[in-house]
Order: C-alpha cells, then sequence, then structure tokens
C-alpha cells in the first residue's frame, strides 16, 4: 500500500540534523553553507543563508532568528541540536503557548531558549550561565538530553553541563542552576563529552555520558554514570576507548556503550572513522554504590563502520545498532552470542554529489496493533523503513517503505496524532521537510 503523498516544504538552510514534535508544532534543526564555528580571517559566504531553526504550527512556519550574528559580516550558524523542555508552570494570559520552551545548540558556541509569545513569534529568553562551554575547535555544544518528567537538561561540551530549572515565583521566565559534570580530565583539549542518555527506574536519577575524540585519534575515552541529585560522578566503566553510541533500556537496568578503538598505525585522520575497531558492551547498572565499577554482562566485536546510534526494544529484548553503512544490526540483549539480524537500506543512494552519507541517521522502535513489535529506520536511499524482528529475514515485506523523500534522510520523527501531532516527519540531506499523515498504525 503506498503512502498518501506528504506536504513538502523547502524552508531549512541545508541538510537536517534534528526534529522534535510537541503537540501541534514541528521544530526543525539544520546545517547551512558556511555555518562552520569562526575561523580568522574567513569571509562572507553567498550561500550562507538564515533558516537553520524553524518552527511549525500545522503547515504553516516561523524562521526563528537565533544562531547568527550581524557584524562584521552577516553570518548565519548550524544548529546542532533541538529539544522541547515541558515548563512546570503554565502562563494565565498565554497558555498554549507557555508551556514548553525550545533549546537549540549551534556552532556559535551558544545554548538558546525560546519562547512562543501571544503574536506567534519566537522571543528568546535568558539562557543559563555560559560555564562550560569552552569557545576552542570542537568544543562547541552539540546535544541535549532533556531528563523525562522536566526540572532539568545536559548539554554536551568540553564537559557535561547540567542545567536544573529553579522554582518559580509569581511567574516569570524560568531560571537554571548549572554545573559543570566532570567527564574528562581537565588536561588537554583532544577530547569532549558526546553520546548521553538518562536513566530510569532504578536508575532515574542517573545521567550517563561517554567522551568522544576532538582532533585526535589516539581512541582513549571516558565513560560514567553522573547523580545528578548530587551533581557527582556517582561510578565509572571500565572503559578506555573512545565513545561512538550509548543506549538504556527501558526498566532502566542494562546500558550499551560502543566504542571505538584505532591500532598504532592507524592514528591518522579519518574523517569516516571506518579504519577502527568497534566493541559493544553491554552492562548491568542496576546495583551501583559508586565504590565498583560497573561490571560487563556481555561483549561483542563489530564491524569497523562507525555506528551513529543505537536503542533497546521496549521489552528490554533487542537492541538495534544503526551504521554509517547504511545497516541496522538486530541482536537479542540477553544472550549476545549471535546476531539476529542485519537490516540494510539496499536501494541507491540518494546523497546528493558533494555531500557525505551519514548511513542509519535515526531509528526509533514502534508496537504496532496486537502488540507486534516493529523497528523503523531512516538511510541514504531515502526511505523509512519498517522492520519486524519476529518475522523470517528475509521476508518480502521487511524493511516496507513507508515513507520516501527525494534526498537521504537526515532525521526523522512519528508523532502521536492524538495529541495533535504529525503521524510521520522526515527532513533528508537537501534541506526539504516532509509531512506525513494518514499512512495508518506506525
Amino acid at each position: 500500500m503506498r503512502s498518501p503523498a506528504p506536504s513538502t516544504f523547502k524552508t531549512s538552510a541545508g541538510a537536517i540534523n534534528k526534529i522534535v514534535q510537541y503537540k501541534d508544532r514541528t521544530i526543525v534543526a539544520s546545517s547551512v553553507v558556511g555555518g562552520y564555528p569562526d575561523e580568522p580571517e574567513e569571509s562572507e559566504n553567498a550561500y550562507n543563508q538564515p533558516g537553520t531553526l524553524v518552527a511549525w504550527k500545522g503547515l504553516e512556519h516561523v524562521v526563528i532568528k537565533g544562531h547568527s550574528r550581524n557584524h562584521p559580516f552577516p553570518k548565519n550558524y548550524t544548529v546542532n541540536d533541538v529539544a522541547i523542555y515541558p515548563t512546570s508552570q503554565i502562563s494565565d494570559d498565554n497558555e498554549e503557548a507557555a508551556d514548553h520552551i525550545i533549546l537549540s545548540t549551534g556552532n556559535d558556541y551558544k545554548l538558546q531558549l525560546w519562547q512562543q509569545s501571544e503574536d506567534g513569534s519566537y522571543v528568546q529568553l535568558p539562557s543559563p550561565p555560559r560555564r562550560g562551554y569552552k569557545q576552542a575547535p570542537g568544543l562547541q555544544p552539540i546535544d541535549i538530553t532533556v531528563k523525562p518528567g522536566g526540572g532539568m537538561f545536559a548539554v554536551s561540551g568540553r564537559q557535561v553541563i547540567l542545567h536544573s530549572e529553579r522554582p518559580r515565583r509569581n511567574g516569570g521566565h524560568p531560571s537554571w542552576d548549572s554545573v559543570e559534570l566532570s567527564l574528562i580530565p581537565q588536561e588537554g583539549n583532544i577530547h569532549r563529552s558526546g553520546p548521553m542518555k538518562w536513566g530510569c527506574g532504578p536508575t532515574s536519577s542517573l545521567l550517563f555520558a561517554s567522551s568522544e575524540s576532538c582532533g585526535d585519534n589516539s581512541g582513549v575515552g571516558y565513560h560514567k554514570a553522573f547523580d545528578v541529585r548530587r551533581r557527582t560522578e556517582y561510578f565509572k566503566f571500565d572503559l578506555s576507548e573512545d565513545g561512538d553510541a550509548l543506549a538504556v533500556d527501558a526498566s532502566g537496568e542494562k546500558a550499551a556503550f560502543i566504542t571505538v578503538k584505532r591500532n598504532d598505525d592507524d592514528m591518522i585522520e579519518d574523517e569516516d572513522r571506518t579504519n577502527a575497531q568497534r566493541t559493544l558492551r553491554i552492562y548491568d547498572v542496576r546495583r551501583m554504590d559508586g565504590r565498583r565499577q560497573a561490571e560487563v554482562a556481555h561483549q561483542v566485536k563489530l564491524e569497523s563502520s562507525e555506528v551513529n546510534c543505537a536503542s533497546f526494544s521496549p521489552d528490554g529484548i533487542y537492541l538495534a545498532v544503526g551504521k554509517l553503512d547504511g545497516r541496522t544490526l538486530v541482536y537479542d540483549s540477553r544472550f549476545m552470542d549471535e546476531l539476529l539480524y542485519d537490516f540494510e537500506h539496499h536501494g541507491p543512494s540518494l546523497v546528493s554529489p558533494g555531500n557525505h552519507s551519514y548511513g542509519i541517521t535515526h531509528l526509533e522502535w514502534r508496537v504496532l496493533h496486537q502488540d507486534r513489535l516493529a523497528l523503523v529506520t531512516g538511510g541514504p536511499d531515502g526511505c523509512v523503513r519498517l522492520w519486524q524482528p519476529h518475522w523470517a529475514p528475509r521476508i518480502t515485506e521487511q524493511g516496507r517503505i513507508i515513507a520516501q523523500v527525494n534526498a537521504d534522510v537526515g532525521y526523522f520523527t512519528i508523532g502521536d496524532r492524538f495529541q495533535g501531532e504529525h503521524e510521520l516527519v522526515v527532513g533528508d540531506g537537501d534541506g526539504a521537510i516532509y509531512f506525513f499523515d494518514g499512512i495508518g498504525n506506525i
């Protein structure tokens, strides 16, 4: 069955980096030509255009004029990530717009906060203290992760920066307590914080984090769990390799770390990070007391291709690993003795000439009708595909295309139509946004 034609728009400045939905709002972050951090003696780029942060209400959009400058010449910076922070207090005079804040990070080394005003425009709120956002090559803030239920969020910079909302009195804008969580030793500038995930259940007060290389290919890394109530390190993992991806299961009992280690003769620049050994380890993190390191439950070697994302299924049984080469590996996390599935986006690449292919950029687990488990992936063939682990690997319906766009998939998000969200929103590598509705249960 063919999916209905999407509503398609080209309003973003470049390749889509992230899409989030909240009720009837959709927020899109994108890159832009010339949107890199400032460099000495750089000149104005005619292709550097606004549109790296765009807010949608239904099918109407507003370009948020953030992460930009006017002097010495106009410049728009790539927006690396965007997230929705539900507010703890709703304004009486602007209830609809005041129940959430938009968080964004950019290559201007800034974390920015936005809230919609009564006239529909977005106004910038006072930002938390800039402590920890070191303005040095490769250390711009990138990933944002909001604690489930709100109250605080974390940003990856040189270290992990934790922002906690202060109690508000008599309305007004939120204010923040900010603290730098020390993931990486202070000496040197060859590492930065990378993947981060919140715990849940027995680990709901923990934030798990890994480091990644920054201008160095030594493969050395740091991996810790932080107690956000005490704002301190809780325990560390017995890993000394660079972090690639991180996942925590829905019960808060298992954490999966994918790390990369280079051989001595491979310590040369390798933009694709493919010439290396990658390892997947699953830890039991339930009864950590801070006095001993976490214990490895399972460990497997992966092929060399970089890992972009990883996620446990809702029941915690399966672990999906999305890779740069357009493949998604699925393991049974209880045993890890063999690879269960190797799902591949086998169609021709739709990556535009001159652009890099990023393979599987995002994946989501879904529970379909009759409690059937499914995995949704977006890949370089411009397709969002649906896979079902309970089916045979080669059955015709495996990898069914539920949406197809005109370039490689940069990001996608599946919404809840009962909350006013679009069923599926896809952003591609050329900056186009596609809204799909009426495609059924995914």
